[in-house]
């Protein structure tokens, strides 16, 4: 076991590792910063037509702790390995060291989740190990989950077509001053929570001018308002679409209001009060949304209705999203000449 580590429970994976590391380092700030400055809010829309929901749907980013290195300049490292037995070695030294790793998982394959869904880039800390099973810090548990070291490395290699995964760890390297809590090196709270400007632009720019096209951001969110309505006649699992629908935006480590009210929280730290009212206005758009596609998951009938309310209920979010992210691409742009004219 790393001496000293202290596991915090958290509302998303992503955001509550890169804070319990940081913190074992000496480096305090919140959750919702952590995540805030990963640019973590995003969304993406992407059929998966053979996979099991057909249709994937998940509003954070994809590289959440990606973002976070490179726009904070925080002395972590990323490294990979797409042979599992180096890549295991590669996370135990850190623990033999008395260091904490965090590690990108599909939690379909952890042992304390069952295999219910497919679930990529799950982010947990690696706090010890025995001959048999790696203990996790991992989000809302109360305490270290234990998994054996076979599926550990299942998970952390898995080829999900959302998000292949090559071993992806996070750590402080030896020569960064890591190896015990209380060691700041150079991480600085004031310099991570200063990147909080680049991370919003990023986030914005994610949603209204996304790499994906309409894969990602509001065109992908424009998509599925075209498309919900339709589900029960175009995609084979209408029903388990819906039901992972609503537990993507709800209950699979979103803080509530398919990260919107984290974001909030997020906003208001950095200063940003119009934005965060904009993200909460969000929030409560997205958990309306998530009710009515409970609803029509638990409808055996295919109650066109019901479908109809979930299409409109999915406008709502776009316009909402559409106000919070040009608010936050304005308010990006007067600071940018602002600071030109000083």
């Amino acid at each position: 076991m790393v001496p000293g580590y202290v596991h915090h429970t958290g509302h998303h994976c992503g955001s509550t590792a890169l804070r319990n590391l940081l913190a074992f380092h000496g480096c305090e700030i919140s959750e919702e910063m952590a995540f805030g400055l990963g640019a973590g809010a995003a969304f993406f829309y992407v059929p998966l037509d053979g996979q099991s929901p057909s249709r994937f749907t998940n509003g954070r980013t994809a590289r959440l702790e990606e973002n976070f290195l490179e726009l904070t300049g925080a002395p972590l490292r990323l490294r990979t390995d797409p042979d599992p037995d180096r890549c295991w070695q590669l996370a135990r030294a850190d623990v033999n060291d008395g260091r904490p790793v965090l590690l990108l998982t599909d939690l379909y394959y952890l042992d304390h989740y069952g295999t219910s869904a497919h679930f990529p880039g799950h982010a947990v800390v690696l706090a010890g190990y025995d001959s048999q099973n790696a203990w996790l810090s991992d989000t809302g548990f109360e305490e270290l989950q234990s998994t054996r070291l076979e599926h550990l490395a299942q998970a952390r290699h898995s080829k999900h077509p959302a998000f292949p995964l090559d071993g992806q760890m996070i750590d402080l390297a030896p020569s960064s001053g890591g190896g015990g809590p209380g060691t700041r090196a150079a991480l600085d709270a004031g310099r991570l929570r200063s990147a909080a400007p680049a991370a919003i632009a990023r986030a914005a720019q994610g949603m209204l001018e996304p790499e994906m096209g309409d894969y990602q951001g509001l065109p992908a969110l424009e998509r599925l308002a075209a498309e919900i309505g339709s589900w029960p006649e175009t995609v084979a699992d209408p029903e388990w679409c819906a039901r992972f629908l609503f537990q993507v935006i709800e209950r699979r480590g979103t803080g509530g209001g398919n990260f919107r009210s984290m974001y909030s929280r997020f906003l208001k730290e950095a200063g940003y009060g119009q934005g965060s009212e904009l993200a909460s206005d969000a929030a409560r758009r997205w958990t309306s949304l998530a009710g009515a596609a409970r609803t029509v998951s638990e409808d055996g009938e295919a109650e066109h209705a019901r479908w109809a309310a979930l299409s409109a209920e999915t406008r709502a979010v776009l316009e909402a999203e559409r106000r919070l992210w040009e608010s936050l691409a304005r308010a990006q742009t007067n600071s940018g000449k602002s600071r030109r004219r000083a």
